[in-house]
């Protein structure tokens, strides 16, 4: 079974003009010349998501062969969906929720796939569907037990059995509920603490906006009561003019709690292992025009650029640059797997999705063909690369490294930078290297940002002495820009 809800929700719809002329190439040599000539980064993420199906510890060896076979340097594992987890729970099973997906049980796939990811150099992220609980008739097996954690509508208010989402069909738990918001923390807190999953990647941890009000979230007795002990009011007694203080006053008291939802899980998980990465994958809607209010609970974020042409990946990468902070890594989510798109295509989306991000992540491995591995394999992805995300100081130390390489083989030889400049930018290089390698004591990373800062500044100032040619120095400059984000996403985030 393999996951489809973004199509149910509107990310995943095109429109004719959307879809544009394919890119035209003409047979296998050209395809594969091609391939061998676009860029191959020595760092950054190179992610997949994936819902598993397999029953044997020999299943998963062969799936995360071809994990491995792409290129790939980390999965994102689907470990708790539909309400269930893919492991055997004992916080479920404490709650008197069932512990496991029956597709599962008797053994624990999300032990073997991180350590037989493990054993091919791949990180397993446990991805994780938040508050949407899936279609069951009965709400699935949280809202089976618990039937009064079942978020309600403004029409649903009242209802004494959960309701689905008239739109999709999904059932969700009330984000407003303190007993719901504990649970989502303890089985959170289980994975990290149990299994050695290299981090946390949240979706659907927004309750979903609708046009009509009436079907609008969350109305349940636990949210109506607790907000009225606040502001005196039961909500539904407030009238839908968006405009009147008091359903401002409602709406942002809705966002606060999923704010203050992710904020406690972020800080619990940096508790535990400290190391830990959060990521979010916001979906178009109320999760997208949000992330700036998550942007210091969350480490890396990665939007669902969802389209079938490069330009509008560009778009809607570049936007969520602009929306959050230099802190934050931002890697850039594709789905040409998923809907087919040709290889020229896919590719296209990779390489720009190099433009403007540390990283990507493709929708879905259960929708990879093998003519789409090969060509990972062979083009973008096919030299060894440092996850950005996971390992930043390395993924600096990985692109120094190759900046120098590229002075000192291509650029200077070929006349593309003056000796001078040459020299001047080896030596601020290998001031980098050896912070990155101090001889005693840990890496300062600060020092290290000033040295990648003033990295820039020369190469600003060697460009405006014409001793750059414009292309070098804009390949130049992006490698410099790289280090000094990725070096304040290593202090600020990871707390290096």
């Amino acid at each position: 079974m393999f996951r489809t809800t973004r199509l149910n929700r509107g990310s995943l719809r095109m429109s004719e003009q959307e879809k544009g002329p394919p890119p035209e190439h003409s047979g296998d040599n050209a395809l594969n010349a091609y391939l061998m000539s676009v860029p191959s980064r020595v760092a950054e993420a190179r992610g997949i998501w994936y819902r598993p199906v397999e029953k044997s510890r020999e299943e998963v060896s062969r799936t995360l062969d071809r994990v491995q076979a792409m290129g790939a340097n980390e999965l994102y594992l689907e470990t708790w969906f539909w309400g269930y987890t893919i492991y055997p729970s004992a916080v479920q099973a404490a709650r008197g929720i069932e512990p496991q997906h029956p597709a599962f049980q008797g053994w624990d796939p999300l032990e073997t796939f991180v350590a037989e990811a493990g054993a091919r150099g791949i990180a397993v992220h446990a991805w994780l569907d938040g508050f949407m609980v899936g279609v069951d008739p009965a709400g699935g097996p949280i809202l089976r037990a618990y039937p009064e954690w079942a978020a309600l509508t403004r029409k649903q208010a009242g209802s004494a059995t959960p309701q689905p989402q008239p739109e999709t069909g999904f059932f969700w738990l009330d984000v407003t509920n303190g007993d719901v918001s504990e649970h989502v923390l303890s089985v959170i807190r289980e994975m990290a603490m149990d299994y050695q999953i290299a981090g946390i990647n949240l979706d659907f941890m927004r309750l979903p906006l609708a046009d009509d009000p009436e079907d609008r979230y969350c109305y349940s007795d636990a949210a109506r009561s607790a907000f009225e002990r606040e502001y005196g009011t039961d909500p539904l007694q407030i009238g839908l003019d968006e405009g009147e203080p008091l359903w401002q006053s409602w709406t942002t008291w809705i966002a606060r709690r999923e704010d203050d939802c992710i904020a406690n899980l972020y800080d619990e998980v940096k508790r535990i292992r400290p190391e830990l990465v959060v990521s979010a994958a916001p979906e178009p809607g109320i999760e997208s025009d949000l992330i700036a209010n998550w942007s210091q609970h969350v480490d890396i974020v990665i939007p669902q650029a969802y389209h079938n042409r490069s330009d509008r990946v560009r778009e809607t990468v570049e936007l969520y640059r602009k929306l959050l902070p230099s802190s934050n890594l931002v890697y850039s989510g594709l789905y040409p797997m998923y809907v087919g798109l040709d290889i020229p295509e896919t590719i296209e989306q990779v390489l720009t999705a190099h433009e403007q991000s540390e990283g990507t992540v493709m929708f879905a491995l259960g929708q990879a063909t093998d003519e789409a591995i090969r060509a990972l394999r062979q083009g973008p992805w096919r030299t060894p690369a440092v996850s950005t995300g996971l390992f930043p100081l390395q993924a600096v130390q990985a692109i120094v490294q190759d900046v120098k390489l590229k002075i000192e083989e291509i650029y200077e030889p070929r006349h593309g930078i003056h000796a001078g400049a040459a020299q001047e930018m080896s030596r601020l290089l290998d001031d980098m290297l050896g912070g990155l390698e101090p001889e005693s004591g840990a890496v300062d990373v600060a020092k290290l940002e000033a040295r990648a800062a003033a990295l820039t500044a020369c190469l600003q100032e060697q460009s405006e002495m014409a001793a750059l040619p414009p292309d070098v120095y804009s390949q130049l400059r992006s490698s410099a820009e790289r280090m000094y984000q990725l070096l304040q996403y290593a202090r600020m985030k990871l707390r290096k």
